[in-house]
């Protein structure tokens, strides 16, 4: 049985004053530092007077009851996507935050178990991601990409679209940064281009969208590329069909995970009854999906290959939860449940810093989602 770790939580604001290093450049310092412990940390997406989105400490998760109007999840902010990096100053996860920016977990320099220390950044992209949705996140040259769109199936929006889509971080900007890919820049926004989807396929490609919705008659166009022609200009990419752009949304056989996680992901599924899994991985440059069967209930997992150490964490929507250890013989499961959440709310999502859990949850109804945020707790195996 999985024992967490004894309570240890605090919340530590820092002053907002960049901290220097020797070399004169101004590192961002963290929103907050958070040691998580036995009992969950929740974190709810506010509005704030300065006309941010950010993430508020709640008491308990039945604060957010009733605490945000249902809206469509295009116009929501919500964790969208995770990415999990294996960086130079050590372990990162980072959010993708719909109509906000990002959320970036990092280890807290000098800091390590067992009052481990997990700095939370904000980077907030103010007024500009308030009008557009995250339509992707991908590792793209090293560095966290998440792509804007203008979404217009639920309302029409006057923004227009797009003129920078691409955006990443680093840890000396305070703001989110521009990102160029030729492939995408191909099609430009002055011409009325957007490109409203980005994805890894199930055969290893590239596809993206990009459409001109407001041609006569509209323009929509599907194609495909290698990650490495990222950097060329279209001619680098190839034309596809509707169908063969739909099916690269289909998750992967299983057989195409690493070897490791393919041992994992029969042991979860034969406990769980799931056939599908949504995984985040430093080794992946997106959340990859495999599947036994596509019938079957999701589960959401961070996997991280290390030889010395690969594991996988998988939980339900509802918080039902596996951590699998890979052996020499057969992988090691043990059950665990993450804290309930009231009717109405999933988890969306799991990553993991050191031995903090990161789950990422929202209150759905239908296409709509209401309160949303991320939960923090510790995990000792």
């Amino acid at each position: 049985m999985i024992l967490f770790a004894v309570l240890l939580s605090c919340f530590l604001f820092s002053c907002n004053r960049p901290a220097t290093e020797s070399s004169g450049a101004a590192v961002v310092q963290p929103l907050a530092i958070v040691q998580a412990g036995e009992f969950p940390l929740w974190f709810q997406f506010t509005d704030a007077p300065s006309g941010e989105v950010v993430p508020v400490l709640l008491e308990t998760i039945e604060d957010a009851c009733f605490s945000a109007a249902l809206i469509p999840w295009p116009l929501a902010p919500h964790v969208r996507f995770m990415l999990a990096q294996d960086a130079s100053s050590g372990e990162e996860l980072v959010m993708a935050v719909n109509r906000d920016g990002f959320i970036r977990f990092s280890l807290w320099q000098g800091q390590g178990a067992p009052a481990e220390k997990i700095g939370l950044y904000h980077i907030s992209g103010r007024e500009w991601w308030r009008q557009y949705t995250v339509g992707a996140f991908i590792l793209y040259d090293a560095q966290p990409a998440a792509l804007l769109y203008r979404d217009d199936r639920f309302f029409d929006s006057d923004a227009p679209v797009p003129a920078v889509r691409l955006w990443t971080l680093d840890q000396y900007a305070s703001r989110p940064k521009t990102l160029a890919m030729p492939l995408l820049d191909a099609f430009p926004p002055e011409d009325g281009w957007d490109i409203d989807a980005l994805r890894h396929g199930s055969d290893g490609y590239w596809y993206f969208r990009a459409v001109r919705k407001m041609a006569a008659p509209p323009v929509i166009r599907m194609f495909r590329s290698n990650l490495a022609d990222a950097s060329s200009p279209a001619s680098a990419s190839e034309q596809v069909s509707l169908g063969d752009f739909q099916n690269a949304a289909l998750p992967a056989p299983l057989a195409a995970a690493p070897a490791p996680l393919q041992k994992m992901l029969s042991a979860v599924f034969a406990h769980s009854g799931s056939g599908i899994a949504a995984v985040v991985s430093p080794e992946f440059h997106s959340t990859r999906y495999f599947a036994v069967d596509r019938e079957k209930t999701a589960i959401l997992g961070f996997y991280t290959g290390r030889p010395e150490h690969p594991f996988l964490v998988a939980i339900q929507p509802q918080g039902a939860g596996f951590y699998i250890k890979e052996t020499d013989i057969s992988p090691i499961i043990q059950q665990f449940s993450l804290p309930p959440l009231p009717d109405g709310f999933v988890y969306t999502g799991i990553g993991m810093v050191g031995n903090t859990i990161i789950a990422a949850w929202e209150e759905q109804d239908g296409h709509s989602i209401g309160a949303a945020g991320f939960m923090v707790i510790s995990l000792i195996i």
